[in-house]
Order: C-alpha cells, then structure tokens, then sequence
C-alpha cells in the first residue's frame, strides 16, 4: 500500500489522503477495515506512469474531516452515553 498525505497547506486547498494497493486483496482488507471503523472513503482511479505507458491503479480518497464535524461526533455520544433522569412530579396538597 502506499498513502499520499498531502501538506497542511494544500489539505487547506481540498487535498485529500490516498491510497493504492499493490492487489485486490489488500484493497478489499483495507476497504472492509475503514467500513469497520465508519471512516468514508471515495473509490477512484489514478494515472501512473509506467515503463513510458500510462495505466490506472485503483485507490481511495479519504476525505478531510472538520473540526466541527469531529466535535460533533464526540458531543452525540456523550449524550448518548448520559443517563436519563427520570423526573417526579411532586404534588403539594392545599392545606
């Protein structure tokens, strides 16, 4: 496998991390490792040079994650985890 991680300053551009695989078998454990873990990740298609021909190597693009988008993340489980109160609803008698 082989993993391109682009610099802060063009990830800031829309660069994302991607991978490509030596065979189908790499790329299909790596594949069922990231639905595993619910990381999305784009199939695509990348041109490589080689022996002076070009081919195409199949790979997946894992897109950036905002910020806000892990915060929101850790905040939903959070409040799953809470427990709920119960409340009870105390009735005061006229006296």
């Amino acid at each position: 496998m082989k993993i391109f991680q682009p610099h802060e300053e063009d990830a800031d551009e829309g660069f994302a991390t991607s991978f490509t695989f030596d065979d189908s078998d790499e790329q299909q454990n790596f594949a069922d490792f990231l639905n595993n873990m619910e990381i999305s990740y784009l199939k695509s298609k990348f041109p490589v040079i080689d022996e002076g021909k070009v081919r195409y190597q199949t790979g997946f693009v894992v897109p950036r994650v905002q910020e806000d988008e892990e915060l929101d993340v850790e905040e939903q489980v959070v409040e799953e985890t809470k427990p709920k109160r119960k409340s009870k609803k105390v009735v005061e008698e006229a006296a």
